[in-house]
């Protein structure tokens, strides 16, 4: 009855641990995915207040005044406005069905127009209420997205000032009805329940079917090492899969057992690990090759000796191997650093007290792994798994961030077309259209970095990337005071790459150093050229980051910045390794220093070699 009993436990302990992870993970995903989706609104709004500003071009009473109603009362000017900005305001409602878009004006404290206007526009000319949240908007010149009841009802508001000449003269809105908002986050609600209820169901399953024949195969193992207990020519019956090779590791070591033709010198010197072992007194008895290649010193100096001249009386390694003989105490699986022939490796200790059969402390035995290219690939295949993970994503942001980047330039073009030609808006809209074309190659680019095509990557010259990546970052710099130092005309520097994606490193990395530098200060750039590699060194006069956050800043998701969203650095870092580089950082007596070390190609080097300058 107990063995029934604890079967059962096992099958529902299992299955618990497998189907609580998924609820507990659904609910994250959940919970997260509510927020994307209204994090999605909020900047869907946003943008379409950006595009009313930007439909804008004058303020009002230069519209007015075009009109010739200088003179006007002030509900002729709300009239007369709202002729000239209803057919705006359509327009980009009808673009986005279910929102609701208008301006606002400051001076004449009305609403001027409220698309759609078949709908809303009973609403034109008058105030907002005092403690409408457009007011806080208008006072501050800040944008804000605010949820609750305004004239159009429990709404999500987004409002952005209007600006001219530095001087907030109203601001721009688009709303959305929070039940609309509701109705999808229900439907996303249901569809993801629905994939956790089957999910859990079908984990519940087939955990059952695996405990079940992991019962089986364990009942099988059970007996055969009861038998092998009284007779070591007892052997297992091959077993299918990977269980198979558990028995046949037990016939291995029961053959082995059974011959007994091995003796233990010859096993510890074969051994990988490394073995030391002490007497009493603290002198070494054994210490095979695997422990000279560990610590540099060879067996014969060092049987015989007494560990603290080995080691040195500061070794960490040595108090370890002296801790058991003193106090008792062992240690199991301790990694610890250790200087070997001017480097540092990496070794995982475990010690154990060697007593004869009656028990009598005999010495000590250290066992030594040397875990340096473990921890190496460690760090390496968790980075490499982040990196994979944001390639994933890389592809969902290019394919969300093209919709938006339509409608802007559908909307630019429009306003492009309602312009005189002698119109100095026809620049600003030129360069709206050269910038939207830029982001979507640059959406192309990112869906090419999580499904890397060789054939995208051309012959560039590192250093016109950088230029052109620093005059997008030339003028934020000024306006912050700070001075941005570059290198005067060097040499070229020639990998085989994308531009696009070049230039998304650089920018992550400069706009970086303009966030963490105050006003005052400096940003440095130069270049230097080591075995075959360019290194770009990035040097900011910003504060040093901790060093418990050093070794982190490239993760996926990570971030110190309140508004980050801890992409940039993981996706540069990604492009970079693709490349055959790395990005590397590190603090300065004066700053933070980034560096990006990419190989150069064949005709790069040959460039270097032949200049006689050098």
């Amino acid at each position: 009855m107990k063995q029934y009993l604890y079967r059962i436990r096992f099958v529902v302990a299992v299955i618990v641990a497998i189907v609580l992870p998924i609820l507990v993970t659904g609910g994250v995903l959940l919970d997260i995915a509510e927020q994307a989706l209204l994090a999605e609104k909020r900047e869907k709004l946003i943008a379409i207040t950006h595009q009313l500003d930007y439909a804008l071009p004058d303020d009002f009473d230069a519209l007015l005044a075009k009109a010739g109603a200088q003179g006007a009362s002030r509900a002729e000017k709300i009239s007369l406005l709202s002729q000239q900005l209803t057919p705006v305001t359509d327009r980009i409602a009808a673009a986005h069905p279910g929102v609701g878009v208008g301006y606002y004006a400051a001076e004449l404290d009305a609403i001027l127009t409220y698309g759609p206007s078949g709908e809303m526009g009973h609403h034109v000319g008058s105030p907002i209420a005092a403690d409408h949240p457009g007011r806080a908007v208008m006072r501050t010149g800040k944008a804000d997205v605010v949820v609750g009841e305004q004239v159009r009802g429990n709404i999500m508001n987004a409002m952005t000032p209007l600006i001219r000449d530095g001087k907030v003269i109203g601001y721009a809105w688009a709303n959305e009805l929070m039940a609309s908002i509701d109705v999808q986050l229900a439907r996303m609600r249901q569809g993801i329940l629905a994939i956790l209820g089957i999910g859990c169901m079908i984990a519940a399953a087939l955990s059952g079917l695996v405990v079940h024949r992991l019962e089986v195969i364990l009942a099988e193992i059970k007996h055969g090492l009861q038998e092998l207990s009284r007779n070591l020519s007892y052997r297992f019956k091959r077993i299918p899969g990977e269980p198979g090779e558990i028995t046949e590791a037990i016939n291995k070591l029961a053959r082995d057992l059974q011959a007994s033709r091995t003796h233990t010198e010859n096993i510890i010197q074969s051994m990988d690990n490394g073995v030391i072992a002490l007497d009493r007194e603290g002198l070494v008895t054994a210490w095979n090759q695997a422990a000279t290649v560990m610590t540099g010193i060879a067996p014969e100096r060092a049987v015989g000796a007494p560990i603290q001249d080995l080691l040195g009386e500061d070794s960490r390694l040595a108090a370890i191997l002296l801790a058991p003989l003193h106090n008792g105490q062992t240690c199991k699986d301790y990694e610890l650093a250790h200087p070997v022939n001017g480097s540092t490796v990496i070794l995982k200790v475990t010690t154990s007290l060697l007593r004869n059969p009656q028990h009598d402390l005999l010495g000590v035995i250290m066992v030594l792994e040397d875990r340096t290219i473990f921890k190496q690939m460690e760090t390496s295949l968790a980075q490499a798994r982040r990196l994979a993970m944001i390639g994933e994503l890389s592809a969902g942001i290019a394919h969300e961030v093209r919709n938006p980047l339509t409608s802007i330039k559908a909307f630019t073009q429009i306003l492009e077309e309602e312009l005189p030609q002698d119109h100095d808006g026809r620049e600003y809209t030129r360069i709206i259209i050269e910038e939207v074309d830029r982001l979507n190659r640059f959406a192309d680019e990112l869906l090419m970095f999580s499904r890397p095509q060789e054939e995208r990557n051309v012959p560039v010259d590192i250093h016109k990337v950088l230029e052109q990546t620093l005059l997008l970052v030339k003028r934020q710099a000024a306006q912050q005071g700070i001075s941005l130092e570059k290198p005067d005309a060097p040499e070229p520097a020639q990998i085989q790459a994308s531009p696009e994606l070049l230039k998304q490193v650089f920018l992550n990395i400069l706009l970086n150093a303009v966030q963490a530098t105050q006003s005052g200060g400096w940003i440095k750039v130069t270049s230097e050229r080591v075995d075959g590699f360019l290194l770009i060194h990035i040097d900011n006069q910003g504060s040093p980051i901790a060093e418990e956050i050093l070794p982190r800043i490239f993760e996926p998701f990570f971030t110190t910045k309140a508004a980050g969203s801890g992409l940039g650095l993981s996706i540069s870092q990604r492009i970079v390794q693709a490349y055959g580089g790395q990005i590397e950082v590190q603090n300065l007596a004066e700053g933070v220093r980034f560096t990006v070390r990419l190989p150069l190609t064949a005709r790069g080097q040959t460039d270097h070699a032949a200049d006689p300058d050098r």
